[in-house]
C-alpha cells in the first residue's frame, strides 16, 4: 500500500512540475499525462470504491431510520384495524429489492431473450461457429447518483413529502411581558414516478444459433442501460416526464457561484465553494474525469495543492479536504458550464422507485417474421427536494 501511494505521489509531483513549467497545454505535459494515465486510473478506481463504501454506510444508516419510521407507521395502522394489503409482502416488492441488492443476475425470468442473426451489430457476431468466451464491450460511463442520494420505494405512482419551510422564532421577554406567538411553516413536495423502458426485439433463430447465454446478456445490458439513463437524468433531466436533474434545477442554476477567471477554474474557486453551504450538511464534490485531471494540478492561495491522495486504511482521496465522486455527466470545463457540484446529495436529492419491475413478452405482433419483443419497464424518478443543499460552480464567460 505504501509503495503504491509513493508511486502515485511521485507521478503526481512530476505532472505538477511540468504543468507549472510548461503549462497544461504543452506537448510535454500531454505526453507525461498520457504516460501516467493508467496509474492514475487504477488509483482513482480504488478511491471511488472507498468513497462509495463510505457513502453507502451513511446511506444505510439513513435507510435504517426510514425503515424504523415506516415500521412504526405500519404497526399503528394495523393496531387501528386497517385491512389494507401490505405491499412489502408482494412478489413485485421482493423482486425489486432482490434486483437492487444482488443485481440482474439474481432475477429468475422465464422469457428467453434473442437478438438477430442477419445483422452483425444487432447480434450476428454471436452466431459464429468459433467464438471467444468473452464479448468485447464498450465501456459505459455511469454517474453514481444512486450511491449517495436518498432512495425511497413506494407502492403507488406519486409520493407526497412534507417539508418544513420556516421554523419557530424565539424572543427574549422582560419581566411580566407576554410571550409572542410563533408557528412553524410547512409545505410539501410531490414526486411522480415515470416509466423507464427498454424494448428488445429478437428472433427464434438467435436462440438456436447463439453460443452465449443470451438471456444473461440482455439482462446485463438492460440493467446497464437503465443505470446509464438514470445517472444522466438525475443530473441533467428537465423534469418533464423524467427526473429533475440537480444541475437543471432553477434554484441551483440561479444561485451558482461564478469562477473568478473566465474560462477556467482556480484553486481559490474550489476553496471558496466549500464555504457556501450551511453548517450541518455532509457535502462532497461531483465532477467528471476530465475536470478531475485538471484539478489535480491546482493550488490554493497558500501554495498547497488541493488534491491529496488518501492516507490508506480506507481513507479516500480528497479535494480541498472534502470527498468527491466522479460523475461523468457533469459538464466539462467550458465557458458558462456548471462544471463542479458541491452538496449533500443524501438530504438534497430523493430518488423514488415504484415497486415492481415488469417484463412484457410480445410474440404476436411480429409473428410472421418470427420476431419476439421483450419490453422492460420500471417506474422511478428523482427530484431536488432541498435546493440549499447544493452549490454549483459556473465557469465565467
Amino acid at each position: 500500500m505504501s509503495e503504491d501511494k509513493n508511486e502515485v505521489m511521485n507521478a503526481l509531483t512530476a505532472v505538477r512540475e511540468v504543468a507549472e513549467k510548461s503549462g497544461i497545454n504543452s506537448p510535454e505535459f500531454k505526453a507525461l499525462e498520457a504516460k501516467t494515465a493508467t496509474l492514475f486510473e487504477t488509483q482513482e478506481k480504488a478511491n471511488q470504491e472507498v468513497v462509495a463504501k463510505l457513502a453507502q454506510e451513511r446511506k444505510d444508516l439513513e435507510d435504517v431510520k426510514d425503515q424504523v419510521k415506516d415500521l412504526e407507521v405500519e404497526m399503528a395502522r394495523k393496531a387501528a384495524g386497517s385491512n389494507g394489503v401490505n405491499f412489502k409482502e408482494t412478489s413485485e416488492y421482493k423482486a425489486l429489492n432482490l434486483f437492487a441488492s444482488k443485481g440482474d443476475q439474481a432475477l429468475d425470468m422465464d422469457q428467453k431473450a434473442l437478438l438477430r442473426t442477419d445483422s452483425d451489430t444487432a447480434g450476428g457476431y454471436l452466431t459464429s461457429s468459433e467464438m471467444d468466451s468473452e464479448i468485447i464491450r464498450l465501456m459505459t460511463e455511469i454517474s453514481p447518483i444512486r450511491q449517495v442520494a436518498r432512495t425511497r420505494t413506494i407502492g403507488k405512482k406519486t409520493l407526497e413529502m412534507p417539508k418544513r419551510t420556516g421554523i419557530l422564532t424565539a424572543t427574549y421577554e422582560g419581566e411580566t411581558e407576554a410571550a409572542q406567538d410563533s408557528t412553524s411553516e410547512y409545505g410539501s413536495e410531490t414526486i411522480t414516478a415515470n416509466a423507464l423502458t427498454v424494448n428488445v426485439p429478437f428472433t427464434y433463430d438467435m436462440l438456436l444459433s447463439s453460443d452465449f447465454d443470451i438471456e444473461a446478456e440482455i439482462n446485463r445490458d438492460v440493467a446497464e442501460a437503465f443505470a446509464q439513463k438514470e445517472g444522466n437524468k438525475f443530473l441533467l433531466g428537465d423534469g418533464v416526464r423524467q427526473p429533475e436533474g440537480i444541475l437543471a434545477n432553477a434554484s441551483v442554476i440561479a444561485n451558482a457561484r461564478e469562477s473568478e477567471s473566465a474560462g477556467v477554474i482556480t484553486g481559490d474557486d474550489i476553496i471558496t465553494l466549500t464555504g457556501d453551504l450551511k453548517v450541518g450538511y455532509n457535502p462532497m464534490f461531483g465532477f467528471n474525469r476530465q475536470t478531475l485531471a485538471f484539478l489535480r494540478t491546482l493550488k490554493g492561495s497558500n501554495g498547497q495543492y488541493l488534491w491529496n491522495v488518501g492516507l490508506g486504511g480506507g481513507a479516500p482521496n480528497q479535494l480541498a479536504g472534502e470527498d468527491y465522486l466522479v460523475m461523468q455527466d457533469v459538464p466539462s470545463i467550458a465557458t458558462g458550464a456548471l462544471s463542479v457540484i458541491y452538496g449533500d446529495f443524501m438530504r438534497g436529492y430523493t430518488i423514488i422507485d415504484r415497486t415492481g419491475l415488469a417484463v412484457v413478452r410480445d410474440e404476436v405482433t411480429r409473428k410472421k417474421e418470427r420476431i419476439i419483443e421483450l419490453c422492460f419497464h420500471k417506474y422511478n424518478t428523482g427530484q431536488v427536494v432541498l435546493e440549499e443543499a447544493f452549490k454549483a460552480l459556473q465557469i465565467k464567460a
